[in-house]
């Protein structure tokens, strides 16, 4: 985490801070209407704070930016009103001083055991999420090749024998679970390329882009009267563990990602919930006329350190699609273990169903 941290510098926080702003002063318009009596700085870490970022990046970044603040009684009180953490109101005051943790004790070494003594048995670890992985898991479902400018990718063999085919588009569903909103595939190979990594056009085909954080769907989200929208994330949009999604160098909230219509699956609300949206997807042409139209609305938060893809929001779906949305838990492929800050929560019948 300290490594990933330490690559921000102050522009990148200020740039980070300034891009969260839009959406909390949507979700929390008055709370940042009070934080104008706090200096900028200050201001900054107000935002942050409420947008889900860990005290260890503020800290690290208030450390860098060595500014220190005289704040008064009436602003501590503020900031403590706002959701900011003791240590962080401590660093603001002191440059950041007290937020450098004291050394702990020193490890205490254990007995080795007793020789002939009862062996301890452990559960293997699921492999890591790696190129060695994946590529046998994939290779009897497609081509790996090389692509300019990512290297070695993979190519499903109905992406070739289908020019129609799109990632997130058929033989799967949409489900809600604790994560957000995720991709149901029914192949074989699914549960790596819908969860991992990003995907590009190649030789007028799709291609998947290695990636190794896992999340519940990489997508962009967008919304025009009556249909919805989504598209695969290209590889610029790239995930910064415990931090989020980021794009051009900035926090990717409700940006497009500089994807196109031709990236984009649109259907109706009323066919959002059907196991073949085959059968339901907008024409190129009429999805020229709605995507002129619509608007993005990622939904990307972070929860106690985890990346969830809200989407167009659980409600709004269960409102425009009369259709009761159930909060499944998600469930990951136990097989692989990504290095983003996401869990694996159990089997596929410990799911929960809340309506």
């Amino acid at each position: 985490m300290e490594a990933t941290v330490q690559m921000f510098t102050r522009k990148s926080f200020s740039t980070l801070a300034a891009g969260l702003a839009a959406v909390l002063l949507l979700g929390g318009g008055a709370n940042i209407a009070r934080s104008q009596a706090l200096p900028p700085g200050v201001q900054d870490v107000v935002k942050l704070t409420q947008a889900g970022i860990s005290d260890d990046v503020i800290l690290t970044q208030i450390r860098n930016n060595a500014a220190i603040y005289n704040l008064t009684a009436d602003q501590i009180i503020l900031l403590k009103n706002q959701g900011v953490s003791q240590p962080v109101i401590k660093a603001l005051m002191t440059g950041g001083a007290a937020a450098i943790p004291a050394p702990g004790p020193a490890p205490v070494a254990l007995p080795s055991p007793m020789p002939g003594g009862p062996a301890v048995a452990s559960a293997p670890a699921a492999p890591a999420a790696s190129l060695d992985s994946f590529q046998p898991q994939l290779a009897p479902y497609g081509a790996w090749i090389q692509v300019p400018g990512y290297g070695l990718c993979w190519q499903p063999t109905v992406a070739v024998s289908d020019p129609a085919w799109r990632p997130y588009f058929d033989q799967g569903h949409w489900i809600y679970t604790d994560a957000g909103w995720s991709w149901q595939s029914d192949y074989p190979w699914g549960g790596i390329v819908f969860h991992y990594g990003r995907w590009s056009r190649f030789n007028g085909g799709w291609v998947w882009v290695p990636g190794y954080d896992w999340a519940p769907s990489w997508v962009c989200w967008r919304e025009a009267d009556g249909y919805c929208g989504w598209a695969p994330l290209p590889p610029a949009a790239t995930f910064k563990v415990g931090v989020g999604l980021f794009f051009n160098g900035q926090a990717a909230l409700d940006v497009d990602f500089g994807l196109g219509v031709d990236d984009f699956t649109f259907v109706a609300y009323d066919h959002f919930w059907d196991n073949n949206l085959r059968l339901f997807y907008l024409p190129h042409d009429r999805v020229v006329v709605f995507f002129a139209g619509s608007h993005v609305l990622n939904g990307y938060r972070m929860d106690d350190g985890h990346f969830v893809v809200e989407g167009l929001g659980r409600d709004h779906i269960a409102a425009v699609t009369h259709h009761d949305v159930r909060v499944e838990q998600e469930i990951r492929d136990s097989r692989i273990q990504g290095r983003g800050n996401f869990d694996s929560r159990g089997g596929r019948d410990d799911r929960r169903n809340q309506h």
